[in-house]
């Protein structure tokens, strides 16, 4: 059924919009956790953002950034940022895409007004993958 469902999605355009989208939403929610202090300001960076993309998952937006925002303290607690970071890249095919990733994890790093070395070093490690 989901192998199914998956194959309509993409006759439709619809999956690869869509991981790709999610890709973008789990690095700016990794970037929120990787300097071990989620500020409100980046939430709030986040959400504004989420919101308004045009949103086609199975889980509602706020239950997909729940769901990943533990997936990325994951990531960073087992030191495995940069695998986190190279699987998201896959799914981030098109130029835009890839300059929104990059402004992106800028934007949220630099949203509670100061660069983390963890940050800096992951979005490094982002221009190299992408």
């Amino acid at each position: 059924m989901n192998f199914e469902k998956l194959l309509n999605n993409f006759d439709m355009g619809v999956c690869v919009d869509q991981l790709q989208r999610e890709a973008l939403v789990d690095l700016v929610l990794l970037f929120v956790e990787i300097d071990g202090v989620v500020e409100d300001k980046e939430m709030e960076y986040t959400f504004e953002w989420v919101s308004s993309l045009k949103w086609k998952g199975e889980m509602s937006p706020v239950d997909y950034v729940k769901s990943i925002s533990i997936a990325a303290r994951d990531a960073i607690e087992t030191d495995r940022i940069e695998e986190f970071i190279r699987h998201r890249c896959k799914h981030i095919i098109d130029s835009p895409a890839k300059s929104l990733a990059i402004e992106l994890a800028k934007g949220v790093s630099m949203s509670d007004g100061h660069l983390d070395p963890r940050e800096e070093k992951a979005i490094e490690f982002l221009e190299g993958c992408l």
